[in-house]
Formats: C-alpha cells, structure tokens, sequence
C-alpha cells in the first residue's frame, strides 16, 4: 500500500486482477505515441505532450495512462488516497441547512431565472478569466471543474445572447459547489464549498450607457442580498445586519496612482484564500487611503482625483448608493478606495458584502462587480454583465442557529 508521502497517482504494485480487455485506448495510444516519435524526434515530452500533440490525440493517451493506472488500483489505495486528499472530503456543513439557506436566496431572488450549472466547464475558461489554471481542477477530457459559478453564468449568458440582437437582460441565480486548488493555511476552509451566485446580462445602447448599465444591475443584485439578510433570522441563521462595501477599479487605480502606487504590483500581493493580505500590503507601503469613507465624492476630491473621475463618483452616489439607501435604510452603505482584492478581476464597480451576526461578528461573506467576459465572448463590448456571489457555505457553518456556533474560534480578519 502507498504511503502517505507517495504520489496519489502511483498505483499499487500488485498486479491488476481485471484484465485489460477490449482496450480500444491502448492501441490507438501506441499509434500515436510511435507517430509522435517519428515525427517529433528529440522532442522533450513535456513540450510535446503541452503543444505539439493535437487535443484529441492527448486526451486518448492520457485517458489510457489513467485507465491502466485505475484498474491497477485497489480499494486500499483508494482509501489512502481519499484520507490524504481534502477535496475528495465531504462537506461538514449540515446539507438541510445548505438548502435551507439556498431556498432564502433563491426567494430573495425571485426576479432572477434559477440555473443547475453543470459542474465542470471548458478547459481555460478560468484562465480567460484572469485566473491561475494551476488554481482550478483540470480533467483529461479538455474540461475543468467548476472553480467559481460565474463563469458558467457567463458562458451560459453567452450561448443565450448569441445571434439575439437587443432584448430585455437576462438575469440568473445559481448554487453551486466549486473547487478551488490553491493551498490555503486557514482553519476550517476547504478545497470545495457552495456559493450562490446572481449574474445579469444586459446589452448596452451605447458607449456613454456602458457604466450606467453596469450600476442599474448591481443595485438589483443589492436589492436582492439585502432582502436576503432581512430574510436568514427567519430561516434560523443569526445574520443581523448588512454593510456593502462599494468600489470601483477606476476610483481605487488612481486613489493609489494619487500615493505613488502601482496598483498592479500591489493587486499581485492580495489574495483571496489570505484573509488579512490586503492590509498587509497596503500597511507595508504605507499607503493610507479611505477604507470606510461615507461620502465618496469628498474622498475623491480630497486625494485630488480628475473631474472626469469625481463625477463617476457623483453617479455611483445618485445612481447605487442613494436608491439602496431610500428602498433599504437598514442597510449600511460604505466606499473603499483602496481595495485590492478583485482589482485586477473586475472592471468598473465592484463590491464587498458584510454581514453581521446577532453577537457583533462581521464576516466579508461576498463580493462581486462588473466582468469583461460576455463583451468578449461575443465580441461586442456593448454587451456588459455583472456579478455577484455569497459564500452560502460559510454562511450556514457560522450563522446557523441551530448549530449553536458562537463559541467557535473566529476566522482571522472578522471583526466583532
């Protein structure tokens, strides 16, 4: 039997007991693999199995390694692995609480159409995305495992937007449980976990509308988290109150560009699976910009921001931040001009959602904003959407009710 410090994959030494009978993959490897040879001689494997080989001819000589090595395997080894692999683990979340908390999501957002994405979605769709490709589950079949659902609201937005011209926006709700591979150090997160996920695809009439699109579908995507946090007491989740968090990579790119900043540096150092890294970056280059500012419009004034960029503050203010206020005074409404994290992610507004549990624990449950991806998939920047998603998982593991969790060890970076 492998031992811990053996590679997962290596199987068993024992011989296979199941033989390799009707081993179609096998003799089209061996075809391909004395083609390649010949044609490719000299060649260093990882180059050639990376760029030479075409795609189907790859996938039929892995899934033929793969084959054999699985069939090799026995139910010893197959426990070792499972024991040493967290991804292959089951949630601890109670799964009725999880559809408890899914069916208070998907009421709130009774004016968004309900998807059951698939599970897995084209290879490099998460590195379209601006995403580590060694940060997502790759399969041997030129697909990946679903890493975030929006990007399968974008090419599900995508295939229904295509040869349309104009039309109402379309608007989706999604849970989903994602993997994601980037090793983490913090107690209690997990390689996989369940989010909820709001997308709206919207095609803009012209360039000028383009911001103005993009800030009419986040207010209804605030609209309906807001509802959302109104309706968990009721479901039996200890929430007690909402902060949105407003940014926009406009404002935040000159804010640092204002303190002599490379935004872009400074977006490499934060990252999302590192609660707390962030600050860390901003405390060691000693930048001090408004985290928590009120009043958006004087911030930008008061770093010196270019007209062009006060009045984009002025909308946000008349056109997110003032119909949230008027249709849901509970909840509070705050900017943060120096946000790294999804800096380099999104592009224009994006947001951060807090929530509140019933003793003072604030936890940043969400977060979401405007994505170039529909423009680019259809090849028309007048196509805008954006995005939106909870952590419904951790939701359920900290503000459950019935689980009694107060006396928990708090995450890093939560504030009481």
């Amino acid at each position: 039997m492998p031992t811990a410090h053996d590679d997962p994959t290596t199987p068993s030494t024992a011989p296979s007991r199941r033989p390799l009978e009707g081993d179609k993959t096998g003799e089209l490897s061996s075809r391909i693999a004395r083609r390649a040879a010949e044609e490719h001689p000299g060649q260093p494997l990882d180059r050639l199995l990376a760029e030479e080989l075409p795609g189907n001819e790859l996938t039929t000589l892995l899934l033929h390694c793969l084959r054999r090595r699985a069939l090799r395997r026995s139910f010893a080894d197959v426990l070792d692995h499972a024991e040493r692999a967290p991804m292959t683990h089951a949630s601890t979340a109670d799964a009725r609480r999880l559809h408890a908390l899914d069916a208070a999501a998907y009421a709130a957002a009774a004016g968004f159409e309900a998807v059951d994405l698939a599970p897995i979605g084209p290879l490099g769709a998460t590195a379209c995305a601006g995403v580590e490709p060694n940060n997502v589950l790759a399969t041997v079949r030129f697909a990946e495992v679903a890493a975030d659902p929006t990007t399968g609201l974008a090419l599900h937005a995508a295939r229904r937007r295509r040869g349309t011209r104009g039309g109402e926006p379309l608007r989706f709700c999604a849970s989903q449980r994602v993997l994601r591979m980037q090793p983490t150090t913090q107690p209690g997160f997990t390689p996989h976990f369940r989010l909820f996920a709001l997308a709206t695809a919207a095609r803009s009439p012209a360039r000028g509308e383009d911001d103005a699109c993009e800030r009419r579908a986040l207010l209804e995507h605030l609209l309906v988290w807001a509802d959302l946090v109104r309706a968990l007491p009721h479901a039996g989740f200890r929430a007690a109150g909402l902060r949105v968090v407003l940014s926009d990579t406009s404002l935040v790119r000159a804010s640092l560009g204002a303190r002599g900043v490379d935004a872009d540096a400074m977006t490499r150092r934060a990252k999302a699976h590192e609660p707390g890294s962030s600050e860390a970056a901003l405390r060691e280059a000693a930048v001090d910009l408004p985290r928590r500012a009120a009043d958006v419009v004087e911030a930008a004034r008061s770093l010196g921001l270019g007209p062009e960029l006060i009045a984009r503050a002025e909308r946000w203010v008349a056109e997110v931040s003032e119909p949230l206020t008027r249709a849901r005074p509970e909840v509070e409404v705050a900017y943060d001009l120096a946000r790294l994290q999804g800096l380099g992610y999104y592009a224009g507004p994006f947001i951060q959602l807090i929530i509140r549990r019933d003793d003072g624990l604030e936890l940043p449950i969400g977060d979401g904003g405007a994505l170039s991806w529909l423009g680019a998939l259809l090849s028309n920047r007048r196509e805008r959407m954006v995005a939106t998603g909870v952590g419904s998982e951790i939701l359920v593991k900290l503000f459950d009710r019935s689980e009694a969790r107060a006396g928990e060890a708090r995450p890093e970076g939560a504030t009481p």
